[in-house]
């Protein structure tokens, strides 16, 4: 078949070889698997054709095990308190139907298809879980019953059994033989020798060549497909289709062709930016998708029944795999068996296994699912498998660390799947020596042992290490690691680690193999030449060994006394050889064999260790010592367990019969160097070092390594102090400390200056205190008290976010389930309730007595942090001088209940006397030197503690014990005394207090007058301190008083001042220049243009969304639900672009400056673009775009700034009153003529100047007064929309170049500005307030002002010459179109129902302001017949047949009758007639009046918005807050209800006039008066889930992208219409120059300008302006209420109604482009504004 087709493989070969593969499966028993007249398609897969076939399998009731084998993108669940460890999961469908109330849940996307739900499995649970699809339950109820009686299954014969295992095996050898001449690595050939030199399997070896392109994880799809287009020179669409496939199956074929010169240089080219390609004979890569097609079909065949059973091709498939390879099955098998000798005579599928790396992406996964499914079927399959993998394993290993280029789809990562269950971890590590294996595997790889791309097996042990070499730099060693951690964590392989000291042998000659790598020493005069980061690579190792550690020395919690002592004497042993350099471990050049010298301390001498860490070498990494550390905690837990006290000190009779004092000084040497390295690069004294020493000393007392590495260390040097007399230790510790002469008194030092030496003697302090005071490594804590300790002295400083607090403690303890029980049990949790706010944790009153500020994971400034919060407590509770008591300790039947002796010690009596003395008697320390404080606090706590444990025994030694011919009681009682010891003088009362208790004799040292005459003088000076301030504060209270009294009396003169129409000058100064702002020089507010389509049409009655508007609430400045529950996510709104109106929407920040400064600031950002070509700007310049210097909006224009008009001298006139003296004005008026040449000749009255393209608009700068340059640059930013959306306007417009053209900016942005603003308020509560206009923001009111001022502005221009004639002739021409008598003249004789009245609102405001209190009620009523004539065009289009019928009416207090208020506005046109009487008959008088007050409402609401923000004064006084919004609001704006339209008859003459016009026009052309309304209701973004991952709950439909059919890789859900699109992803990739994504694409199509998208896979919201985007805080948050971008933490993420409401608002007020801008503005991308 290859030579057939001349190497090339396509859809009609894969075809071919299914087509063969199946029929020699079945051969003449087809009907077994599909009915006869139901053959499947070339090409389909039989599961494919089974799931259409009328052929089903039986339906088991409840199955043992879900097998559910996972899907990419598929979502798994893992409950902490049910799973035995974090890699059991389990799929959703099975988490659903399970009980996990109260547990600690996590989620994760599956990235890459492969493992499987554990569910049903009871080796990986704690206990029952209970599924009722798994559990096996015999009281189960059957499921399916009557289907169940027609599937019955067929049995077949022997020897067609036979024949299909012998089909399924040689197509198992067959891809066994094409894997044989696969190459491991993939390197292309530099010659054509060498190219010809490959082996091939081809007997014709034709010179017929292909180049295979290798998916990786390094390049883009732009920059792939590019590089393709220019090496190749194919086309975008091949490249794109090559790059897909490459990215899809792992690999693709470029090229077949036989000129291999051209095809190599060709490949040589492709490779030039470091992509992976080959080139091999187009024969052997045919061969290679022939393979992958058989492995998709094995696949296949196990999700396929053979006549009704499911298990027979399991079987089958699985017994092939198990079954040995015939040898004779490849020529080049008896070459394969000498490389791979583990293999030879193996199964078959441990040739699989060695020959994975050899595939590519796509088999590897399907091989991965085949292994899966095996596994799973039975406990002797799991075990087999685990066997087959554990005889390869090594090679497995070699291929994982050394040559597979793909890591992440490698066969190593199915250790997981079997290392994790417990039976078959024991049956490995004790048939198989796994853990010998991956022990030998870290030694060789470590070591550099690796020939032949191959680790030597095995290693030999004593070869040393490079950190600099390759093993250091990779991170493939990670898993290798967390391998071991897997098998020692399992209970049954336990048993077998501390068994014995076989495998703790091996284990610590592993860990011996890193002890003291990458030493330090201490640079002396200059610094370090090189800064090496090498020691990154080292802690990444370490961390990943201490773990390793952790986990081995945890095994022996079970083991026996014997085991566990003679584990401890092999680690003890092999540490002293090591240290002693009787083992070739250490390095010689930077390491000596340890020696001991004798020092004299208190006329007493001490053999120790003579080392100096100042001129030595110490390594931070002694993995020996963190296992013995293990080993002692076991120790202790042995001893609490055999409740023996005699038992219970056989640890240290043990440990000191084996090993002498010289020996155990010698084990606890190097940790004891470790901590006095950290003091002294803490005191300063390693700053020649460099940053990597500070480095190293972070990472080892990181919350990520310190209770592994920093904290073991710790507990050894605790551990000395019972096992040796503690005076030895002590003087040990100060030996390196360099402070043994400090401690006698000398306080010189031949290296050190006074401030280094105080570090130094607080970090001894420090460990003394630990040492001595911190019990709880001894004291057998379970890990629920660990987790509780941990946690209160975390939340001791204060409140914490549950990131903050994962910071301060292990992070071994935030993995295990309890952790956040306790955490619940000892905190109060504050829930997140703002848009910027966190949930936090706050600790419990009742647990603030269990903090120790000397808790040993504190830091000096956190020690004094929780030392004030403490005594802050105990002020309020009424103690006076408190004082922080540690808690007496006891830890009875432990050798650890010697510790408290300690404190007796005279070495450490002698420490503490010394340190007082000097630090009180000694010169002061320089500034910046460690706190003098601190140390005494230090100190002073050490005798407290000694005090509360053993007060007697202390008092006496301390009485007793002379230094500098006084003892430590006599300076207690001099420093008491003291003026400048007064911080510590109730401390050291309480000291002498307790001491006096024990010898009386103490009473009589102490100096008790001058104690209270000196507190008596400290009073008085508080007392007239505390005077003193009274009186200041009285003087400054006065003032206070004058200067608020002076303040009311200027603003009562400002207030009876009049106020002007125009601003003339601004309370604010210019935010550029900081100058006062006034006529003398423009200026204008920064403001936003934006194209929008916000706003939607109100749907028809056969749509979904009709009943939103049915149920539309009574009043919408009330809260509205923000959320719909969470089985209700239906969309809210519609994705149609023909139900959303388009305009342009004006916002503004407030913020002002000066036109020059505003032209100034322009040309620095026209710098800077010119200056960062690169970069992507947050401004587009092209738009006119530019930043507010002080808020960062987006802006790109001025908007005018205007007052409110003043209120009029003469009160206006009522309403009929007003209409007549208008009509009166119009008779006596002549015509003007040269404001008709302005007006459009099609009859609307409008005028032409207004229009954002007018041609007539003066070009000249000398035309512009100083207000016109802001008005222009309005004009501007309109005309330029205007320009870009001639399509999206459904107005007639002059055509371009004409007088009148473009949009009409009091309709396109007055109007459309009005009705958006009035949107994003809907469903906002008034709290308090009678008006929701009472709580809007001060810009709102400012943009609409703006826009009036604006309009005004032109006319200026237009009228410069003529201001105040032509402002009285517009005034009378506005007059015209709203009454009805002069529609008989050609300017006006459009109906003006068919007007937008919100347009008429603004023009008015412009040209005649003390219209608008009338005009405001007649635009009302025009704005209700508008609503009826809408209702009866909507019916008439969209019969209401779904419709309930609705008689009862609610309002007719407001409306009256509306079936009178109904005819009487249609009776003047028939058909309008009859439908209102249709309307009347089907729908009902009460649902017409529903949905006339719905879209009356949002009309009403404009009104008021408009006349609050332009004219005030208009507004009456707030009525009951009771009653409706509508009657509020009629009320504020004296509008009479429709109800009393028979009391004013001007209206209803008003009324008659406009619907007779209308009808006029109807009757003649009813297509030009089509009226569509807005829609009424409250504006939702699409409904979420409450729960994120309810998303993935089968709901494959809603994720699945409807271009491309299939389920996204990264999907996005718009959240203005709903729709699921693929983001950043090719498929769905635009055709066109810009190759715009989908996502792009449907934001064109839906919202216009703006797009707002939920990343689900990412849990962050993706905002879309124009060419930019940015991305912020998802909606959802976790039970700790905090966000999780990317759901990193895999915590469930639950829907947070403020922050949807946040988004919400950002998209009604126009501020998605502001937050695109914000977001780019403040960082400078690397690679565009999607690598933010």
């Amino acid at each position: 078949m290859p030579n057939a087709r001349h190497g090339l493989f396509n859809p009609q070969a894969r075809a071919n070889i299914l087509q063969e593969l199946y029929g020699a499966l079945w051969g003449s028993h087809m009907s077994l698997f599909l009915a006869r007249n139901e053959a499947p398609p070339a090409g389909t897969l039989l599961s494919e054709a089974q799931a259409r076939s009328s052929i089903k399998p039986p339906i088991d009731s409840v199955s043992k095990a879900c097998q559910h084998v996972f899907k990419k993108g598929e979502c798994c669940f893992r409950c902490k308190d049910c799973a035995m460890d974090d890699s059991c999961i389990m799929c959703a469908r099975c988490f659903y139907a399970t009980e996990h109330t109260g547990h600690v849940v996590t989620f994760c996307i599956s990235q890459q298809p492969g493992g499987s739900c554990d569910c049903g499995d009871p080796e990986v649970w704690r206990y029952p879980i209970n599924c009722p699809h798994h559990s096996g339950a015999t009281n189960s109820p059957p499921m399916h019953s009557q289907s169940q009686e027609k599937r019955t299954v067929t049995p077949i014969t022997h020897s067609f059994r036979d024949s299909m295992g012998k089909a399924i095996g040689c197509a198992i050898d067959f891809l066994l033989d094409v894997l044989d001449y696969s190459p491991e690595d993939t390197t292309l050939p530099t010659s054509q020798d060498a190219l010809a030199a490959q082996v091939s399997a081809d007997p014709l070896q034709k010179e017929y060549w292909a180049i295979v392109l290798w998916n990786d994880e390094k390049h883009s799809f732009d920059e792939a497909v590019a590089h393709l287009q220019h090496m190749t020179g194919c086309n975008l669409q091949q490249a794109t289709a090559v790059v897909l496939r490459t990215d899809e199956e792992g690999r693709d074929v470029i090229e077949v062709a036989g000129d291999a010169k051209r095809l190599l240089e060709t490949a040589h080219k492709i490779s030039t930016i470091d992509l992976t390609v080959t080139m091999r004979r187009a024969f052997d890569i045919f061969r290679e998708h022939m393979a992958a097609v058989i492995i998709e079909w094995l696949l296949d065949l196990l999700q396929c029944h053979v006549g009704g059973d499911v298990a027979i091709l399991k079987d089958l498939v699985a017994d092939e795999l198990f079954s040995p390879r015939r040898p004779e099955s490849g020529f080049l098998y008896p070459e394969m068996a000498k490389q791979y000798p583990e293999a030879h005579g193996g199964s078959r599928i441990d040739w699989l296994f060695v020959y994975h790396p050899r595939l590519w992406k796509r088999p590897r996964l399907n091989l991965k699912q085949i292994y899966i499914t095996v596994l799973t079927m039975n406990q002797r399959n799991r075990l087999s498998v685990a066997v087959h993998y554990a005889n390869v394993f090594h090679r497995i290993i070699d291929s994982y660390l050394l040559v597979d280029r793909e890591a992440e789809t490698s066969i190593k990562f199915f250790a997981l799947d079997l290392f994790t269950v417990p039976s078959v971890a024991a049956h490995l590590v004790r048939e198989n020596g796994v853990l010998k294996r991956l022990l030998a595997v870290i030694a060789g790889f470590f070591t550099n042992q690796i020939s032949n791309k191959r680790i030597i097996d095995p290693p030999d042990y004593t070869h040393t290490m490079d950190v600099e070499a390759y093993p250091f730099r990779s991170k493939r060693y990670m898993p290798i690691f967390s391998d071991i951690r897997y098998i020692c964590n399992n209970h049954s392989v336990q048993k077998i680690i501390s068994n014995g000291t076989d495998s703790t042998s091996k284990f610590v000659t592993v860990c011996a193999m890193f002890m003291g790598i990458q030493p330090n020493k201490r640079a002396r005069g200059n610094h370090v030449e090189y800064e090496s980061d090498s020691w990154i690579n080292v802690f990444n190792v370490t961390l990943s060994l201490s773990r390793v550690v952790k986990a081995f020395g945890e095994a022996f919690a079970s083991s026996t006394q014997a085991s566990l002592f003679a584990c401890i004497e092999v680690v003890m042993s092999r540490i002293q050889r090591v240290c002693a350099m009787e083992e070739a471990r250490l390095d010689s050049n930077h390491y000596t064999p340890i020696s001991f010298h004798t020092v004299t301390f208190s006329q007493t001498s001490y053999k120790i260790v003579d080392f100096d860490v100042l001129s030595g070498w110490v390594s931070f990494h002694n993995a020996l010592h963190w296992l013995l550390a293990e080993f002692f905690k076991q120790a202790n837990v042995l001893a609490d367990r055999e409740e023996s006290k005699v038992q219970s000190t056989d640890i240290r009779t043990f440990i000191t019969s084996h090993f002498d004092e010289s020996a155990i000084l010698q084990i606890i040497e190097f940790p004891l160097r470790v901590i006095a390295l950290i003091a002294q690069v803490r005191a300063g004294l390693w700053v020649r070092n460099g940053f990597p020493i500070r480095g190293q000393l972070v990472h080892y007392r990181d919350f990520m390594l310190r209770e592994l590495c920093y904290d073991q260390d710790l507990f050894l040097i605790q551990t000395a102090m019972i096992l040796l007399d503690p005076d030895l230790i002590l003087i040990s510790m100060l030996d390196r400390f360099q402070l043994r002469n400090w401690m006698t008194g000398d306080q010189t030092h031949p290296e050190c200056e006074p401030s280094h030496l105080a570090g130094l003697v607080e970090e001894l302090l420090f460990t003394i205190i630990y040492c001595v005071g911190d019990p709880s490594n001894a004291m057998n804590l379970s890990l629920q008290a660990i987790c509780r300790r941990e946690i209160i002295h975390a939340l001791a400083p204060g409140p914490i976010s549950f990131t903050d607090l994962c910071k301060r403690v292990p992070e071994r303890l935030i993995e295990e389930a309890c952790f956040e029980h306790v955490l619940q049990e000892v905190s109060t949790f504050r829930r997140a309730e703002g848009v910027m706010d966190t949930g936090s944790y706050e600790l419990k009153y009742v647990y603030f007595s269990e903090v120790d500020p000397f808790f040993y994971h504190y830091t000096r400034a956190r020690r004094e942090e929780v030392e004030s919060v403490l005594k802050g407590k105990l002020l309020k509770k009424g103690v006076k001088d408190p004082i922080i008591l540690p808690t007496a300790y006891s830890i009875p039947n432990s050798p650890y209940s010697r510790l408290s002796q300690v404190l007796t010690s005279p070495v450490l009596l002698q420490i503490i006397f010394y340190v007082i003395q000097n630090f009180v008697d000694g010169p002061p320390l320089t500034e910046g030197a460690v706190s003098t404080d601190a140390i005494l606090d230090q100190a002073m706590h050490l005798i407290i503690l000694a005090i509360t444990q053993n007060g007697e025994a202390f008092t006496s030694t301390a009485k007793s014990h002379q230094f500098s011919d006084t003892t430590l009681v006599h300076l207690l009682c001099r420093v008491e005394a003291r003026e400048a010891s007064k911080a510590f003088r109730p401390r050291i009362r309480w000291c002498l207090d307790r001491m006096s208790e024990f010898d009386p004799s103490v009473h009589s040292l102490r100096h008790s007058p001058e104690v209270k005459g000196m507190d008596s003088t400290i009073e008085a000076k508080k007392r007239a301190a505390k005077a003193r301030q009274d009186a200041i504060m009285k003087q400054f209270a006065n003032a206070q008083k004058m200067f608020l009294d002076a303040f009311d009396e200027d603003d009562e003169d400002e207030a009876h001042q009049p106020q002007s129409d125009q601003t003339n000058e601004a309370s604010e100064p210019c935010i550029l220049c900081q100058e006062k702002m006034d006529s003398q020089r423009p200026f204008g507010a920064i403001a936003a243009i934006h194209p929008s389509r916000v706003i939607r049409y109100t749907p028809i009655p056969t749509s979904p969304h009709w009943n939103e508007v049915l149920n539309n609430p009574e009043s919408l400045d009330q809260d509205d639900a923000l959320q719909s529950p969470p089985d209700d996510r239906d969309k809210s709104g519609t994705p149609s672009p023909h139900s959303l109106r388009f305009g342009t929407y004006a916002s503004t920040c407030g913020h002002m400056v000066h036109y020059h400064c505003f032209n100034d600031y322009m040309e620095a950002i026209r710098s800077r673009h010119r200056m960062q070509p690169q970069r992507h700007q947050p401004e587009c310049l092209e738009r006119g775009e530019f930043i507010c210097p002080l808020c960062k909006s987006l802006g790109n224009c001025l908007m005018p700034v205007a007052k409110p008009i003043s209120k009029p001298a003469k009160s206006s006139s009522p309403f009929p009153e007003w209409l007549r003296s208008l009509g009166i004005e119009l008779l006596r008026s002549a015509p003007d003529r040269t404001l008709e040449r302005h007006q459009y000749i099609s009859g609307t009255g409008e005028f032409m100047f207004w229009a954002a393209e007018d041609t007539a608009w003066p070009t000249e700068s000398s035309a512009n007064d100083s207000i016109d340059d802001i008005s222009s640059t309005v004009r501007a930013a309109v005309a330029m929309i205007s320009r870009q959306s001639v399509a999206l306007r459904i107005r007639p417009e002059p055509a371009y170049g004409e007088r009148g053209s473009g949009l009409y900016i009091p309709e396109g942005l007055g109007s459309y500005t009005l009705s958006a603003i009035e949107v994003a308020y809907r469903g906002t509560g008034v709290h308090g307030a009678t008006l929701f206009v009472d709580k809007l923001p001060e810009t709102a009111g400012q943009c609409i002002r703006g826009i009036v001022a604006t309009l005004s502005g032109i006319v200026a221009v237009y009228f410069r010459t003529r201001r105040l004639a032509a402002l009285e002739s517009l005034r009378l021409a506005i007059a015209k179109r709203l009454l009805p008598d002069w529609t008989r003249e050609d300017l006006y004789r459009h109906p003006f129902l068919l007007r937008d009245p919100y347009a008429l609102l603004f023009e008015c405001a412009a040209v005649a302001p003390e219209f608008i209190p009338n005009l405001t009620c007649a635009l009302y009523y025009a704005i209700l017949l508008r609503t009826l004539f809408g209702l009866l065009q909507h019916f008439m289009v969209s019969p209401p047949n779904y419709t309930t019928a609705l008689r009862n009416t609610r309002h007719s207090r407001i409306f009256g009758s509306v079936a009178i208020l109904l005819k009487s506005a249609a009776r003047h046109s028939a058909a309008l007639d009859r439908t209102a009487d249709r309307l009347l008959e089907t729908l009902g008088e009460g649902r017409v009046e529903q949905l006339l007050y719905a879209h009356t409402l949002p009309a009403l609401r404009a009104l008021l918005l408009f006349a609050h923000s332009v004219c005030p004064w208009a507004i009456g006084p707030g009525t009951d807050t009771e009653t409706c919004e509508y009657e509020r609001i009629l009320n504020a704006l004296s509008i009479p209800f429709p109800s009393e339209l028979h009391n004013h008859e001007s209206i209803q003459v008003l009324l008659a006039g406009w619907c007779t016009h209308f009808a006029q026009l109807y009757t003649i052309a009813s297509g030009d008066c089509i009226i569509r309304l807005d829609y009424p209701g409250v504006y939702h973004m699409t409904k979420l889930p409450a729960i994120l991952d309810l998303m993935w709950q089968g709901n494959d439909l809603a994720l699945t992208c409807t271009r491309c059919n299939t389920m996204p890789a990264d999907p996005a859900i718009c959240l203005i219409c709903g729709v699921l699109c693929c983001h950043q992803s090719y498929c769905c990739r635009g055709s066109d120059w810009s190759q715009r994504g989908e996502c792009n694409m449907h934001t064109r199509e839906c919202s216009g300008p703006i797009g707002i998208y939920l990343l689900l896979k990412r849990c962050v919201v993706l905002y879309l302006y124009g060419d930019s985007g940015s991305f912020a805080s998802p909606p959802y948050i976790d039970s700790h209420g905090e966000i999780d971008i990317g759901l990193r933490r895999g915590r469930r993420q639950y829907l947070h109604p403020v922050r949807m409401e946040e988004i919400r608002k950002c998209w009604l007020l126009n501020g998605v482009p502001s937050a695109v801008a914000r977001r780019i503005e403040v960082q400078t991308d690397a690679g565009g504004w999607e690598t933010l």
